[in-house]
């Protein structure tokens, strides 16, 4: 016969509940959690005890629990003074003692779990891994009678003391499909490694070291319901369901689990319910195991040997139990308000186009308020050999619980002269508090060479005002060999005679030349189409329009967009001569075309094309021609395929 104390249910046998992958899971639970799975933030504190209802019902401490989470790392450390099962049996054998009492001699094998450590890591917000290692000591004591020889021979009883070690290490992983769906895998006696020696009729009383693999699954059908599954490979099962509500940052959750082991009849062996209450700095639950079998009768020897026990705290032998546990949640580190749902590149970068991406965005998020408050975010990015620091994008404000737009602004140095395309990486931050991100996400991007453009000729005029200093100065030196002819002519056709001599002036250096991309997306700057000599529609465009600019010459690009999607670019510009004026430079009115002003006054512009590299008067009439062809008389002006788009 024997008496038994048992503490806890061990294994798969949680006897906390299960929580909802949302909420704080029980932090340093090895039995049903062996990858070590929690959402916990910073450092966690759990204490738990209760009482056993055994023949004399006693109160224990059973466990102590700290946990800490170092970035995707979570360390756990517990301490299990109850976590332990006592057997004293009767040997049968009886010794008569010297005022002839009777003595029955009996064996007491002792089991403990000391303590247990964990590590668990996060590859990413679905899936994380981690391994076990706990301590256990077992103690066999055994009396027997021995046999003394002196002068006579007498009986006396020898206690026989033989302990052994255990270490076990398992490993686990937690895969999280989504916010609704779970799944874990792991290991019960993956690696034991025992310290100790024991006789050979002491082997068969050991804790079973049989390898199982525990599968689990975690469904969440409704926000307020969750079904739990784990499995182990010896047919033994636990299942639950719970529900939970919030009111603000107060969490209510209540459940039960039925439980099969395949030591303990009946096939449902028992039932935990449990409640549990929760805030952002503890939690408090209250649990109960109740076996449905007679755990008060007795047992006799051969009950206990028929099989090795296969753990110390959920046995046939245990009793039934309330526990009562509480933890706190310490937070040294910032809480994450805000997380990215997704991030989309709008546009690629083209860092001649460096002006763009100041107004308008290259990259749109999706983010969500985790909070009950509402939350400033401060949107934040850096592309990867472009900037070198986080460029920060305009804050918005979200409400509890609600999702919204985030836009991404950049800036793209001066200096940025890579002419290669390359694809590079986006990292993109949202921070509530302070400086520190409460997420971040990465996404490829292309970053396009510095003669790339989009096709747009709108976006010319940014190649045209880029390193204005070199314009300033060729259109200087230019204009400065012609200073007898400018200082004789009236002051009102300075403008055309600044058109017409710089155009002649670099007619002589420079070869048109089609683009060898065949392709609108390449551009050339001023000195580049100088140092080249040549270029094709576009590069001549940008390099007449560039130097008129800095001669104080008002230019526009007239933007030809043909059916067939073939584009032409000419350069306009401004006479500042009033109708009233144009024979100062012609007498055929179809050589150019008024348009108004500021302050509503007429003025004359002139169209040039200027792939006529022969001379002022040759490009003028082919511009002209094609403008009053085009844009007029085909009405492509009042059709939208011919645009004039104004360089300032």
């Amino acid at each position: 016969m024997f008496a038994g104390k048992t503490i806890l249910p061990q294994s798969s046998i949680g006897f906390t509940g299960f929580y909802k992958n949302n909420y704080t899971q029980p932090f340093a639970n090895f039995e049903s959690n062996p990858s070590g799975y929690s959402s916990l933030k910073d450092w966690g504190l759990s204490f738990s005890s209760g009482t056993e209802f055994s023949s004399e019902s006693n109160a224990n401490l059973y466990s102590i629990s700290v946990s800490k989470r170092m970035k995707n790392s979570l360390l756990s450390l517990r301490y299990t003074p109850g976590y332990q099962k006592e057997f004293i049996f009767k040997t049968g054998e009886v010794l008569v003692d010297e005022d002839s009492s009777l003595k029955s001699l009996q064996s007491q094998y002792i089991y403990k779990e000391i303590f247990g450590l964990g590590y668990s890591y996060s590859f990413n917000k679905n899936f994380s891994a981690g391994l076990s290692i706990r301590y256990f000591t077992q103690e066999f004591q055994r009396e027997e009678v021995n046999a003394v020889f002196l002068d006579t021979l007498f009986l006396e009883t020898n206690t026989t003391d033989e302990r052994v070690n255990l270490i076990k290490t398992d490993l686990g992983i937690n895969y999280n499909v989504n916010d609704n769906l779970s799944f874990s895998l792991g290991t019960i006696n993956l690696l034991n490694s025992v310290n100790g020696y024991l006789s050979d009729a002491m082997h068969k009383y050991q804790l079973d070291d049989k390898f199982k693999i525990i599968a689990g699954v975690n469904f969440s059908p409704f926000d307020f319901l969750n079904l739990n599954l784990l499995y182990e490979s010896d047919n033994s099962f636990q299942a639950g369901i719970n529900s939970s509500f919030r009111i603000s940052d107060q969490n209510f959750s209540a459940g039960i689990s039925i439980f099969h082991d395949e030591q303990q009849l009946p096939f449902i062996a028992g039932i935990i319910p449990y409640l549990s209450y929760q805030t952002k700095f503890f939690q408090v639950s209250l649990s109960a195991v109740d076996y449905f079998s007679n755990r008060n009768k007795s047992f006799s020897v051969s009950d206990f040997t028929q099989s090795r026990l296969p753990s110390i705290t959920n046995n046939k032998f245990s009793f039934d139990k309330a526990v009562f546990s509480v933890s706190f949640f310490l937070n040294t580190i910032n809480e994450q308000a805000v997380q990215f749902i997704d991030v989309e590149i709008l546009n690629e970068i083209y860092p001649a186009l460096s002006d763009n991406y100041v107004n308008t965005p290259f990259a749109e998020g999706k983010i969500v308020n985790l909070t009950e408050k509402p939350v400033t975010v401060k949107p934040e990015s850096r592309i990867k050999g472009i900037t070198s620091d986080k460029i920060q994008s305009p804050e918005i404000t979200i409400a509890p619980f609600d999702t919204a737009e985030v836009y991404f602004y950049t800036f793209i140095p001066d200096d940025y002269n890579k002419t290669k395309s390359e694809i590079s990486y986006a990292d993109f931050f949202i921070s509530s508090i302070n400086d520190e991100p409460d997420d971040q996400i990465q996404t490829p991007v292309l970053i396009n060479g510095i003669n790339a453009w989009d096709g747009q000729v709108i976006n010319l005029k940014k190649i045209i005002k880029r390193n204005f200093s070199f314009a300033i100065e060729t259109s200087k030196k230019i204009l400065s060999q012609f200073k007898n002819v400018l200082d004789s002519i009236p002051d009102e056709l300075h403008q055309f005679y600044k058109g017409k001599l710089i155009f002649d002036s670099i007619t002589d250096k420079l070869t048109y030349i089609a683009d060898p991309r065949a392709s609108a997306e390449y551009v050339q700057f001023p000195e580049q189409t100088l140092e080249l000599r040549g270029g094709d529609c576009d590069d001549l465009s940008v390099l007449y329009s560039s130097l008129l600019e800095s001669a104080g010459v008002e230019t526009a690009l007239v933007d030809y967009r043909s059916p067939d999607e073939i584009r032409h670019v000419n350069v306009m510009f401004n006479t500042e001569l009033s109708p009233d004026k144009a024979r100062e430079i012609t007498v055929n009115d179809r050589k150019f075309f008024t348009r108004k002003n500021e302050e509503g006054k007429n003025e004359i512009w002139l169209i040039i094309e200027t792939t006529s590299l022969t001379d002022f008067n040759e490009a003028w009439n082919a511009g002209m021609k094609k403008f009053n062809q085009n844009a007029l008389d085909d009405m492509g002006l009042a059709k939208g395929y011919v645009e004039i788009v104004d360089v300032n």
